[in-house]
């Protein structure tokens, strides 16, 4: 199952060696003198209130680390597009500080500040009047990059989110919603930026599209390592495309920051608990790999073994593959669907039941691995290689030993770094006052 990922969340950043020397001057022109080796995102007790009294954001104290992906998530008016906004000035802060890169964002030049910081929004926000490859070379223009130069940048982004550049000479309206928005992202990225800020990116799009760019932020995010912040009220996108999740309450605090894996194994409250929906038990699988799984031989015969060899095991179901030297499942055959039969057919001559869909072992996860068995007319997982071979068969008592193996040494893990983290405080040493 793929779009989740084993999370390892530092609190502190260094500057990401894929950073161009462009972009490093770009940045280092808006945030002069600032402390080396920091692209950081900080809140420092931000306030967020409106003239009518109205506080969207209050007391905010957040920080994002670098080269990961930081989801706000919560219900409607709960200030997270306000934060992510007040990031590039489009809303400013009444109290309290931003920083980037250690830098307090209100000393820098606003328009400045934007063009060093990717923004991707609901709805694309694309120029009609302008082809693809001119949309996304606005910023690297304004930064003074030669049209050739930056439309060349432009073919060379849309082949990086999965375009044909061939859609460079064409107009938003003659692409559909999925691409507009990879455009977006591509136009986003353009002036290669440390920060990219995305408001409910995919919200417009169909459920399957969604699913597609969610996956291919993840692609890009491995290969880029941007600092992003992204907004939803997706728990499910937050999970998924998140290393960090920021959940708030209604009016404008947050309720709980964590990896999505804690959040979903600890919430902090009913609030969240609520937030994160009743099954988080089952979502937490796919945070665990099936590295440690136990796995059976059988009963699996190729499609050349008789009728009377698939009876002689005594098993109910027999997995049947297309050979011995290629064991890639074709499907599952029920005993009671033998009996009568000819002893000396062949199993490729009976009709046999669709196996519903393989995990690859030590890849998937053990939610993938349950989700197999689950659908399997055998309540059989069918673990396969990375060549779609079959490895071995687990039953439901196996993942179970597996799951709870997996939770406790999450479990285990979790209460070391707590340990570390509390012993790395000032005054916790072994010289602390009591």
């Amino acid at each position: 199952m793929t779009g989740f990922r084993n999370r390892v969340v530092t609190q502190t950043g260094t500057v990401n060696p894929d950073y161009t020397p462009a972009t490093r001057l770009v940045l280092g022109d808006a945030f002069a003198g600032g402390a080396e080796g920091r692209w950081l995102i900080t809140f420092e007790g931000v306030t967020k209130r409106y003239p009518d009294g109205t506080v969207a954001v209050d007391d905010l104290d957040l920080e994002v680390p670098d080269g990961k992906t930081m989801v706000l998530v919560g219900p409607s008016g709960c200030g997270k597009t306000t934060t992510l906004r007040m990031i590039n000035r489009l809303v400013e802060a009444s109290e309290g500080r931003i920083l980037l890169n250690g830098d307090d964002i209100r000393a820098q030049n606003p328009a400045k500040l934007r063009r060093g910081i990717g923004y991707v929004i609901q709805q694309t926000g694309l120029f009609p009047h302008r082809t693809i490859e001119d949309n996304i070379a606005t910023v690297p223009v304004l930064n003074g990059w030669r049209r050739a130069k930056a439309r060349a940048r432009a073919r060379e982004l849309l082949t990086t989110v999965g375009l044909d550049p061939a859609l460079a000479k064409r107009y938003p309206h003659q692409l559909s919603g999925g691409q507009q928005q990879r455009v977006g992202v591509a136009r986003a990225l353009a002036a290669d930026p440390p920060v990219l800020l995305m408001d409910e990116p995919f919200s417009a799009v169909d459920p399957v599209v969604r699913g597609q760019l969610q996956e291919q932020l993840i692609a890009l995010q491995t290969e880029l390592r941007k600092t992003i912040v992204l907004v939803t009220h997706d728990i499910e996108e937050a999970i998924k495309v998140g290393d960090l999740v920021a959940l708030y309450h209604p009016h404008g605090t947050l309720a709980q920051l964590a990896t999505p894996e804690r959040l979903l194994a600890a919430p902090a409250d009913d609030y969240v608990a609520g937030f994160v929906g009743f099954d988080r038990g089952i979502r937490r699988l796919s945070f665990f790999r099936t590295d440690g799984l136990s796995l059976s031989a059988g009963p699996v015969l190729p499609e050349t073994a008789t009728v009377a060899a698939a009876v002689k095991t005594g098993e109910p179901w027999i997995l049947v593959v297309a050979s011995e030297s290629d064991p890639t499942p074709s499907g599952w055959l029920p005993s009671d669907r033998l009996a009568g039969l000819d002893g000396a057919a062949l199993l490729k001559d009976v009709a046999a039941d669709p196996f519903g869909h393989t995990f690859t072992v030590g890849d998937d996860s053990l939610r993938a691995a349950l989700d197999a068995a689950v659908l399997s007319p055998a309540g059989l997982a069918i673990g396969v290689d990375a060549d779609g071979r079959v490895a071995g068969l687990a039953t439901f008592d196996q993942l179970r030993s597996a799951v709870q193996a997996a939770q406790a040494a999450q479990d285990a893990l979790d209460a070391q770094e707590n340990q570390d983290a509390l012993a790395a405080q000032p005054g916790s040493g072994p010289g602390a006052a009591p």
